[in-house]
C-alpha cells in the first residue's frame, strides 16, 4: 500500500496525517507552538516553529509506520496571510508577523491614497486588510526602511516551506489572494500593488496552481524527515479551500463553517462573486464575501469571516466564567430557552466600530442566559453571512460544520436551527490534511481530478437537523439582530427567508 502526506500548518500548531491511496487515515501527529506579542497589536511567530513542527510530526508518522519507502506524496495546508521577510539566502531576517497583527493600521490610510479598498478587493477578492502581506510590507517600507532593503523575498507560510522542502520558491492561488498581490481575473501578479508595496515580481513566490507538482524533496530535507528523497511535492492550498475538499464539499452549493477562532464560512461558487456592497476604509472583515480561486477546475469559493467566532465564548469565559470549561457552558446554555429570552449578543468586530455589545438587558437573567445569546450571537453572524452569500448570487443547498465549535454539545443544533438547514457533522476532524492529501494525489495522477479524490476520502456524517419551532423563534430574533446590527454599523441590512 502507498501512502500520502497532508500537512495543515495552523496558527496554534501543525497536524501532519498519513493516509492510504485509497483515503484511509493512517496515522496523525500534532505539535503546538506559540503566537507572540511584543507590542499592543503585534502578533509574530518564528517561522523556524513552523518548519520544526513539520519536520517532527513527519519523521514520528513515517517511522511509527514504516512508511519511509511507501510515501510517494505530500501537500500542504497553511494558515494564510502570515508576512515572513528573507534575505538571499532564503534565511528570515525578522519574525514571521502573524495575520492577526495589526501594526498596519499606522499605515493604512497613506496606503489607501494609492489604491482604494473597494479597488483592491475588486482586482484579488480582499481589501486592505492589517495583518496580510500588502498592508504590512508597506508599514516595513515606511516604519522599518532598514529592514525593508535588506529583504530579498517577501514569503508567506506556505512559500516560505515550500523552498524548505524543494528549493523552489513558489505559491498557489488560494493564499496568493492573501497577501494583496494577486489579479483575479488575469490570474497573475497584480503589478499595481506590487508596485504600490515597493517590490518587483522577482522579491515574490513563483505561482504553481494547487494540485500541480513543485518537485521532490531535497536530499537534505529527505534525509531530515526520513523519506526517500523522490518523494513528490504537490502545491497546496489556504487551510479553508483544504477543509472543504477534505469534507467532500466540493459541489456548487456546498458550504463549510470552519467553527474555530474565527468563524469562516467558504461556499462553492461557479461563478467569481463579490459583496454588492460598497467598501470603506474601516470596513473590516465582517459583512464581506471574500471570493477566490478554488483548485477545483472551474469553480470559485466564497469566504466569509466573523472575526471572534469561538473567540466570543473564550472572551465571555475568561471574563465572566472563569475556570468553566468549554462543555460546561455549552450544558449551561442547554439550560435557557432558545432564543435567550431577548437576550442578545453581536459578536466582537462585527460592527463598524469594531465592538461587541450584549443587547435587550434585563434585571432578570442570570449568566446562563447571557451564555447562551453567545452562542447564539456568533451563528447569528453566520446567518447573516449565509444571507450575503445568497443575495451575491449562490443558493447554498448544503452546510458541514468543523472546527472547536463543531463538538459543543448545543452549538451544531443553533447553527442548525438560526440556519434552518440540516448541518453535517463530519466524525474525522482532520479535514485540512484530508484536503492537502486530495491535491497530493491529484499531482501525482494517482487520482484524475479533486472530484474523483474527494470520493475516495469520503467520511462518515452525522447530521443535526434543525426544529420547527426553533427555526420561528429564532427568525423574530434575528430581526432584532439585524436591527441593531444595522445601528452599529450605521446602514441597513438585508435580509433572505431561509
Amino acid at each position: 500500500m502507498e501512502y500520502i502526506l497532508g500537512i495543515d500548518i495552523g496558527t496554534t500548531g501543525t497536524k501532519s496525517a498519513l493516509f492510504s491511496v485509497d483515503g484511509t487515515l493512517v496515522d496523525k501527529r500534532y505539535k503546538p507552538y506559540s503566537v507572540v506579542y511584543p507590542e499592543q497589536g503585534w502578533a509574530e511567530q518564528d517561522p523556524d516553529d513552523w518548519w520544526n513542527a513539520l519536520v517532527d510530526t513527519v519523521r514520528v508518522l513515517i517511522s511509527k509506520n514504516d512508511a519511509s519507502g511507501k510515501t510517494i506524496a505530500m501537500s500542504l495546508s497553511t494558515q494564510g496571510g502570515c508576512l515572513v521577510l528573507l534575505d538571499k539566502t532564503f534565511h528570515p531576517l525578522y519574525p514571521a508577523v502573524s495575520w492577526m497583527d495589526t501594526r498596519a493600521h499606522e499605515t493604512s490610510g497613506l496606503l489607501t491614497r494609492a489604491i482604494t479598498p473597494e479597488e483592491l478587493y475588486r482586482m484579488c477578492g480582499w481589501p486592505v486588510t492589517e495583518g496580510l502581506n500588502f498592508p504590512t510590507i508597506f508599514w516595513f517600507r515606511q516604519k522599518r526602511e532598514e529592514l525593508f532593503n535588506q529583504t530579498h523575498y517577501f514569503a508567506s507560510t506556505i512559500d516560505y516551506l515550500n523552498y524548505r522542502l524543494t528549493g523552489r520558491f513558489c505559491i498557489d492561488y488560494t493564499n496568493l489572494a492573501l497577501t494583496g498581490f494577486l489579479d483575479l481575473e488575469k490570474r497573475d501578479i497584480c503589478e499595481k500593488t506590487v508596485s504600490i508595496a515597493g517590490i518587483t515580481k522577482k522579491n515574490i513566490a513563483q505561482i504553481i496552481p494547487s494540485g500541480e507538482v513543485i518537485g521532490r524533496l531535497t536530499e537534505d530535507t529527505a534525509r531530515i524527515l526520513g523519506l526517500k528523497k523522490d518523494v513528490v511535492v504537490v502545491s497546496g492550498a489556504h487551510d479553508q479551500y483544504c477543509a472543504n475538499m477534505g469534507t467532500g464539499a466540493v459541489n456548487i452549493g456546498n458550504c463549510v463553517l470552519d467553527a474555530g477562532t474565527s468563524w469562516v464560512l467558504l461556499a462553492i461558487s461557479d461563478k467569481l462573486l463579490f459583496s454588492k456592497k460598497k467598501l470603506s476604509e474601516d470596513q473590516g472583515l465582517f459583512g464581506l464575501i471574500f471570493p477566490g480561486l478554488h483548485p477545483a477546475s472551474g469553480k470559485y469559493g466564497l469566504m466569509t469571516v466573523v472575526p471572534f467566532g469561538s473567540n466570543s465564548l473564550n472572551w465571555y469565559r475568561d471574563t465572566f466564567n472563569q475556570g468553566k470549561t468549554f462543555e460546561q457552558l455549552s450544558q449551561d446554555a442547554c439550560k435557557v430557552p432558545c432564543g435567550s429570552g431577548g437576550l442578545l449578543y453581536i459578536p466582537i468586530a462585527s460592527s463598524g466600530s469594531g465592538r461587541g455589545a450584549f443587547l435587550g438587558v434585563d434585571a432578570s437573567y442570570t449568566m446562563d442566559y447571557y451564555t447562551r445569546a453567545v452562542f447564539e450571537g456568533v451563528a447569528m453572524a453566520n446567518k447573516v453571512h449565509r444571507t450575503l452569500i445568497e443575495d451575491s448570487g449562490l443558493r447554498i443547498n448544503s452546510m458541514t460544520m468543523i472546527g472547536g465549535g463543531a463538538r459543543s454539545s448545543v452549538w451544531p443544533q443553533i447553527v442548525s436551527d438560526v440556519l434552518a438547514m440540516p448541518v453535517d457533522l463530519p466524525e474525522q476532524s482532520d479535514a485540512e490534511c484530508a484536503g492537502a492529501a486530495v491535491l497530493a494525489g491529484v499531482g501525482v495522477r494517482v487520482y484524475d481530478t479533486i472530484e474523483d479524490a474527494v470520493s475516495r476520502f469520503s467520511v462518515k456524517k452525522k447530521t443535526v437537523n434543525p426544529v420547527k419551532e426553533n427555526i420561528v423563534t429564532y427568525e423574530k430574533v434575528l430581526k432584532s439582530f439585524i436591527h441593531y446590527l444595522g445601528i452599529l454599523y450605521g446602514c441597513k441590512i438585508t435580509r433572505n427567508s431561509p
